[in-house]
């Protein structure tokens, strides 16, 4: 594609000359580049500049401080943003400071068009990644059901471990019979944390794309998750002395549920971007893993906190 290029010792005059004479040559007239005798990029002049000067003034005079580029290898949905955030109509292509191409308004539009369509298709759960997942109208039932037994399989054997936990506290449990009340509301609460946590934690990294923080990520995600275990925690002890009237088996069971929730909320976020970093499909396995691993340490930590404290 042709663009303006001119050097840039040229004077403002002779620019204007210069759009006169090959404009028609040109495909877009958004800015004028300014190269050196070794052709490397040394400014950019909006066209509306040589209409808003004296002609004799110096190109290198009123050239924009900051040139923004690309480079070739630049992905499209790098090339948008740094559109959209400079409000930019067009940007210059570099490669060791020299200029090699410039992507223009037509093409700029067409590459914001492609990204946000593609944005939304991964909001959506429709993206190249999920290529090497399972399609389930197109695999056959046999390999399909392959796919998925060997996570049901560890779940079933989280199971069988859930029980021996529960079984070796017993003695707590006829202690206390309210115990035993609080461990579906346990499994429950924790299950649904982590529900929570895994579902967003997908759209996130769907719509973040490249700029998703692993870290920052978790640390917010994690702060949150605090706040909401505190939360569920005092109406968790004020509706159970409420109706027991026995303060302290509630704080025991209003504890032990604020630190459960903690633990599924991060084991269902490491969960799925465990799965994630090993390029496994987190449909398929990172709800049923992170499901028993939250059953098995709540109902661990459950118990092990009434155990202590009671």
């Amino acid at each position: 594609e042709r663009f303006p290029v001119v050097s840039d010792t040229l004077t403002v005059g002779e620019a204007h000359e210069y759009l006169i004479k090959h404009s028609s040559d040109l495909d877009a007239i958004d800015y004028i580049y300014l190269v050196n005798a070794r052709k490397k990029l040394t400014g950019v002049v909006s066209i509306r500049s040589i209409f808003t000067h004296p002609s004799r003034t110096p190109l290198r005079n009123i050239t924009k401080k900051e040139i923004i580029t690309v480079s070739p290898e630049a992905h499209r949905e790098k090339v948008a943003r740094i559109a959209l955030q400079n409000n930019l109509r067009a940007i210059p292509i570099v490669k060791n400071q020299r200029l090699e191409g410039v992507i223009l308004t037509h093409k700029l539009l067409s590459i914001i068009n492609q990204t946000l369509h593609e944005r939304l298709l991964t909001i959506s759960g429709i993206h190249h990644d999920h290529l090497a997942y399972d399609d389930t109208t197109k695999i056959p039932v046999l390999e399909s059901t392959l796919h998925r037994i060997p996570w049901l399989v560890i779940g079933l054997i989280g199971i069988f471990i859930a029980a021996g936990v529960i079984n070796q506290f017993e003695s707590v449990l006829n202690e206390h019979l309210i115990v035993a009340f609080f461990i579906p509301a346990i499994l429950y609460m924790s299950n649904a944390l982590g529900s929570q946590n895994q579902i967003l934690l997908i759209r996130d990294l769907g719509w973040m794309g490249k700029d998703f923080k692993t870290g920052p990520y978790l640390i917010k995600t994690m702060s949150i998750a605090l706040v909401l275990s505190a939360i569920i925690g005092a109406l968790v002890y004020g509706i159970t002395a409420l109706i027991w009237g026995d303060p302290t088996i509630s704080f025991v069971i209003a504890l032990a549920m604020s630190a459960t929730l903690l633990v599924s909320a991060a084991s269902s976020l490491l969960t799925t971007l465990a799965f994630r970093a090993l390029h496994q499909d987190p449909a398929t396995g990172s709800g049923p893993f992170a499901t028993i691993i939250s059953d098995v340490t709540s109902i661990l930590i459950y118990f092990l906190i009434v155990s202590v404290m009671l």
